[in-house]
């Protein structure tokens, strides 16, 4: 047998997915092309032969919405054609003929159809013909479908000249509502805002009921009760459409029968306002049925709004009942006023960014495998910049995927701090946050996708489980949290996963190493060519003071000599009294020869 299978141009598939046997394209089974021989008209007949729909399908799901159209047209229009003749005549007649006709023509569609419609026996969707064809008989619905095909539009169209209250016989199209309910609870499964389209639905079927209550108001007040006369006509009907001379008033207009006759119906039915009070029995019964119906459909409207407002306050009825708890508990604590403006704010950041949610909770629900899947894809743009994650197995990633917490963080909040022991690793949602020395200077920058903390979680380098390094967030950071005992129980499972992250640490700790390995390095060589300059400089002093201490001997020894040379001078003047005069005789030749 040949599946529906509705295609569609999906993105290129995704390796990371891929790798974890992720995604519908593995589900799906592959049509194999047709041959030569079975192309033409063979391959069409052959097509519609073993066609079948897939309930869950949206080629399905399409088809409802058009079964619905049609359903839809013959409960607004079908009322107001019986009520208002005025709607059978002229052009309007050729205009109903022909909707009328496609209308049926679908209804007929339709019908076959619902033999091509499989149905899940055992978990798998059963597609043989004869199975589904035999369900179906079975049905309800088969029944129904049968008397809603009727063809009452050969009736119609030979006495709808004649006779306005032929579109009557149109009512059995009515039964084909089972289909309408259909497509509505599809569409409330499927948009993404179900208590927006639950407020819609209601209104519809409000708006629905007064409609048609309208329509039977007119047809009362000028079908079965004819009053001609206008001075003894009763208040409760429809006001004479004439005047006392005969001539037409404004109550004559096609528009403003409608008008009025859907103004007396929501009037009534929502009981807001004064009424005419009726005058003869028939009134009295009718609008006590109009009460009854009004007073139903008053509880059910304001029932399902209260349950609507409800459900869309729910998530901020629960998230402030959070705030107002926490509030009391720090004023009763006198907790300073600083730290409270900083958990307030941290609320409103919870609350604007949309992470009111448990995740756990919503999750709960879903089997292991969809979990799994779910928070793979939510998490997918995080994970695969991770690169941590890339060469672990896909059970093991799965397994960890689940035990993933999310925590947020506020800024100038820190993480972790160097020296504390080490229970959790983290990776970077969303936001900025800064590696820093113990002075406060900041050595980097963790962004998104980054991840620390496994290096004590894994006992790896030197400090064992102790942290290496300050982490304090920028500005608000998303973050995902992941505990040591879960990392344990994963890795009891996956051992060989234990060697594949410890290395996966070496590296990184390694690369994280090197430049600070650099930076000591070049701190060394500072310092050492410094020390350096400095013993240079005092060997230099040193040497300047022994070379000072020279130059003052040398001095005094100078000065002694000199003393030495003025005593012998003067010991040989008293010796040699004349050669005092020679000297200088010759002392002064010598310097005019010079």
């Amino acid at each position: 047998m040949i599946d529906l299978v509705l295609e569609k141009e999906d993105e290129e598939p995704d390796e990371f997915l891929q790798r974890l046997n992720f995604g519908a394209a593995a589900d799906i089974k592959e049509n194999k092309p047709l041959s030569t021989k079975d192309k033409g008209w063979n391959c069409l007949i052959n097509f519609f032969c073993h066609f079948v729909f897939d309930p869950f399908s949206d080629i399905y799901y399409y088809w409802l919405s058009i079964i619905s159209l049609a359903v839809l047209y013959n409960f607004i229009i079908i009322p107001a054609r019986v009520s208002f003749n005025e709607l059978e005549r002229g052009s309007f007649f050729t205009t109903w003929m022909i909707i009328d006709i496609l209308a049926d023509v679908l209804y007929v569609l339709d019908f076959f159809a619902s033999f091509r419609i499989g149905f899940l026996e055992r978990g798998l969707l059963v597609t043989d013909t004869a199975q589904l064809s035999k369900k179906y008989v079975k049905s309800m619905a088969f029944y129904i479908d049968i008397f809603s095909i009727i063809p009452t539009q050969i009736v119609y169209a030979f006495i709808a000249k004649d006779n306005f209250v032929a579109p009557i016989v149109r009512l059995s199209k009515f039964f084909k509502f089972h289909r309408l309910v259909a497509w509505n609870d599809r569409t409330e499964c499927r948009t993404s805002l179900p208590t927006l389209w639950r407020v819609v639905t209601l209104f519809t079927i409000m708006l629905m009921v007064m409609h048609w209550n309208a329509c039977v108001y007119y047809f009362v007040s000028t079908t079965v009760i004819r009053q001609d006369s206008t001075s003894n006509r009763s208040k409760f009907i429809y006001p004479s459409e004439v005047n006392e001379n005969g001539v037409k008033n404004r109550f004559s207009g096609t528009a403003m029968k409608y008008a009025v006759s859907l103004y007396w119906s929501t009037q009534t039915m929502t009981t807001i306002g004064e009424m005419d009070q009726p005058e003869y029995l028939w009134e009295y019964i009718y609008m006590t049925i109009i009460f009854l119906i009004g007073v139903m459909i008053f509880a059910s409207v304001v029932g399902s709004i209260g349950n609507i407002i409800t459900n869309l306050r729910a998530n901020r009825s629960v998230f402030q009942d959070r705030l107002d708890h926490l509030k009391e508990y720090m004023g009763y604590r006198n907790v300073g006023k600083d730290l409270q403006n900083r958990i307030i704010r941290w609320f409103d950041y919870l609350w604007a960014q949309n992470h009111t949610f448990e995740e756990e909770d919503v999750l709960k629900y879903l089997p292991d495998k969809l979990q799994a899947e779910m928070a793979i894809h939510v998490h997918l743009a995080t994970l695969k910049q991770v690169e941590l994650f890339q060469n672990c197995e896909s059970g093991f990633l799965i397994a960890l995927v689940l035990k993933l917490k999310h925590q947020v963080y506020s800024p100038g909040d820190y993480v972790c701090r160097k020296g504390d022991i080490g229970r959790e690793m983290f990776i970077v949602k969303q936001g900025m946050l800064q590696v820093t020395a113990d002075d406060g200077r900041a050595l980097a920058t963790l962004s998104d996708g980054s991840y620390f903390g496994e290096i004590s979680l894994l006992n790896v380098g030197k400090n064992g489980n102790r942290r290496t390094a300050n982490v304090r967030s920028v500005g608000y950071s998303d973050l995902f949290c992941l505990r040591k005992e879960d990392l344990l129980h994963a890795l009891n499972d996956y051992p060989e996963m234990r060697e594949v992250l410890k290395e996966a640490a070496r590296q990184k700790l390694a690369r994280d190493a090197k430049p600070q390995q650099d930076e000591e390095s070049h701190e060394n060589e500072r310092r050492i060519s410094f020390t350096n300059s400095v013993e240079l400089a005092d060997t230099l002093g040193k040497r300047l003071e022994d070379l000072e201490k020279l130059v003052l001997t040398l001095a005094k020894e100078i000065k002694t000599t000199n003393k030495s040379v003025l005593t012998l001078q003067k010991q040989l003047t008293k010796v040699y009294p004349n050669s005092k005069s020679s000297g200088d005789s010759s002392s002064s030749s010598s310097d005019s020869d010079s």
